[in-house]
């Protein structure tokens, strides 16, 4: 049975994992904001996400905790712990099964903890909600608001990088010479984004011919222009991938923080990446995705909403380690040609 909070609750929402866990939350966090009057929602997640948190919509505080990125470090989970009893939180809405995580929120003196059921730990829970197997995480979180007597639910997720961000992005993309009116399609040909736990970065990678295949389809069918966006380290995987892109392309790989590149992806008219927090960033600044998965689960990790695609590599005889020649070889360009059809 739901019990509404009272009106000026003080509400510590908890992520375990890292950017990409942080911007699931999103539409929980912006639920939580609407459907309690005056609540205060900080948002406490990884060090890494805290600059994104302070971007989503509905986070009025947040804080970030080296113990919820998903080590083992004593004196990080006691610095965690003291840090929530100082601030005195009425309710913790805990974004993750680990044990640890509810630990912390109970040791914490925190009334009302809420959380997904599952595990010997969820009798730390005082109020526990199922969660649904295969769903996407992020409608997972969202049934945590219907203990609070939370009916309206916000599905989309929403990011505001900010007028100098954006301002970063436009020159960036204007001295490209490519935003001339065509479509932009943004295409993540590096790992360096990736935080999958428990799964090597070159895992979630396609190969450079099959990015460079499908940048000159692209832009032979639809007239599109390409922008590769990445981390410094992705460098080299772009430089492999631009060589044989005969279509118009930019690369501004490296150059830009995480907020500016959500203002990029704001004017692009679609994302194409692997298992990533840019898919997550762009669906929260309104761009739609087309998310490739290979060992990772799409329909859990992939960004929330009709508008995104999964193409999902389906499991068969490969080899753990094996890379780009392992399950992301599933992956064909035509399959993906399909998804972007749809959506463009």
């Amino acid at each position: 049975m739901s019990q509404p909070a009272a009106p000026g609750t003080r509400v510590a929402l908890l992520v375990a994992g890292g950017q990409v866990e942080t911007l699931q939350a999103s539409p929980l966090i912006r639920t939580l904001h609407a459907g309690i009057p005056g609540a205060s929602i900080t948002v406490a997640c990884s060090p890494d996400a805290e600059s994104l948190a302070r971007a989503l919509e509905g986070a009025d505080a947040t804080l970030g905790l080296p113990a919820l990125d998903g080590g083992r470090s004593p004196l990080r989970w006691l610095s965690a712990w003291a840090s929530l009893r100082r601030l005195r939180f009425d309710i913790a809405v805990i974004c993750s099964t680990a044990p640890s995580v509810r630990l912390l929120t109970y040791l914490a003196g925190i009334p009302r903890r809420l959380g997904p059921g599952g595990g010997v730990t969820t009798i730390l829970l005082s109020d526990r909600v199922a969660e649904r197997r295969h769903d996407n995480r992020a409608a997972n979180w969202l049934r945590l608001a219907h203990p609070l007597g939370i009916a309206s639910e916000r599905h989309h997720p929403r990011l505001e990088p900010g007028p100098e961000a954006d301002q970063r992005a436009l020159v960036q993309l204007h001295s490209s010479g490519i935003a001339d009116g065509r479509l932009l399609v943004a295409l993540v040909p590096g790992t360096g984004h990736c935080d999958v736990s428990g799964v090597a970065p070159e895992e979630t990678a396609w190969t450079p011919e099959r990015w460079a295949h499908l940048a000159n389809q692209l832009a032979a069918r639809h007239g599109v222009g390409i922008v590769f966006v990445g981390t410094a380290e992705d460098e080299a995987a772009v430089a492999a991938a631009a060589v044989d892109v005969e279509a118009p392309h930019a690369d501004i790989t490296g150059q830009l923080d995480l907020l500016a590149l959500a203002a990029l992806l704001h004017h692009c008219d679609l994302l194409v990446s692997g298992d990533s927090p840019l898919l997550h960033l762009a669906a929260a600044v309104g761009t739609p995705t087309i998310g490739l998965f290979g060992p990772t689960d799409g329909r859990r990790r992939g960004p929330y909403g009709e508008e995104h695609r999964i193409v999902q590599a389906l499991p068969g005889e490969h080899r753990r380690g094996d890379g780009a020649d392992g399950l992301m070889e599933q992956i064909r360009v035509e399959d993906v040609l399909a998804g972007i059809e749809a959506s463009l």
